[in-house]
């Protein structure tokens, strides 16, 4: 029992390494997760800014339009 117990320990040691502890991970386990998390609120951010100045462009041309005279209508027959 011994011998198996050791061949074990061998081959965990090959397969997680020598420099991690069984049970903890590695740090590389953690770059998806860091990588996903910042292009989340990377995208979150910019999606948000983008659909804001959109708003605001719409917004400003309403108030342009509104501003602006209305031209009077022309009736047929009339001299310009």
């Amino acid at each position: 029992m011994k011998l198996q117990t050791r061949r074990f320990e061998a081959l965990h040691w090959t397969v997680v390494g020598a420099h991690q502890q069984p049970g903890k991970p590695s740090t590389m386990d953690w770059v998806p997760i860091v990588f996903i998390t910042f292009k989340v609120l990377v995208f979150g951010t910019c999606m948000f800014y983008a659909i804001k100045w959109h708003h605001d462009q719409g917004k400003k041309a309403k108030e342009e339009a509104s501003r602006s005279p209305i031209p009077a209508e022309r009736t047929p027959g009339a001299s310009e």
